[in-house]
């Protein structure tokens, strides 16, 4: 069976991408969202959560999050990148607000949170960052090159504590991107339905084999 990892920022289109693969391969998918509401900030849980995924024979989940989902990246077949331009995720950013809105299903609803999430959201696209975020992604990055290929939890609790949330959550998509350099073999990076037509091709083929 088939284990996929799905990354990308706010509004990329990763909930859609891997239900649909999900479905289609008869894979479990997990959302970072679900997860996120059970597991708040709480990185043990977060890690466990990471080690019972990878146990299983296939999977698909999707997310934003980095560090604690580590062993994930490592035991993934495919990594799948999702970068569209921020204009776009903005759209679906909103229209997913309202539609959820409306159908009274949205978790964080009001004006207040659309705002904040969006600004949020271009900071991450535009690459800005805070100076003392500067500096932590680099120490993040610099460590990682020198990591063992697998972690053990401790390790990688270590890691989480030592840079926090604001790390794990991937504060601009150049980071994102530099932090993925070190799985460029099974790196797929969709920007287009182009691409995205052509990662079911391959994930079909893969199947077959």
């Amino acid at each position: 069976m088939l284990k996929i990892q799905i990354l990308g920022g706010p509004g990329s289109g990763k909930t859609t991408l891997g239900a649909e693969i999900g479905t289609r391969f008869g894979l479990p998918f997990y959302e970072m969202d679900v997860l996120g509401m059970k597991n708040g900030t709480k990185h043990t849980a977060w890690i466990e959560d990471a080690f019972a995924i990878i146990a299983l024979p296939g999977w698909v989940i999707e997310g934003g999050a980095m560090i604690w989902n580590d062993p994930i990246l490592d035991h993934a077949d495919y990594i799948v990148l999702l970068e569209v331009p921020w204009r776009t995720a903005a759209y679906r950013i909103v229209r997913r607000h309202i539609i959820k809105s409306l159908r009274g299903i949205n978790p964080y609803p009001g004006i207040k949170s659309l705002i904040s999430f969006l600004r949020n959201s271009r900071r991450y696209y535009l690459n800005q960052c805070r100076p003392d975020l500067v500096e932590r992604m680099n120490r993040c990055l610099e460590e990682q090159r020198t990591l063992p290929a697998s972690l053990d939890p401790e390790q990688l609790l270590t890691r989480c504590e030592t840079y926090g949330v604001e790390i794990i959550q991937a504060p601009t998509a150049t980071f994102r991107r530099q932090y993925l350099e070190k799985y460029t073999q099974k790196l797929i990076v969709v920007r287009n339905n182009a691409d995205r037509a052509r990662l079911l091709d391959l994930l079909a083929q893969e199947r077959v084999h």
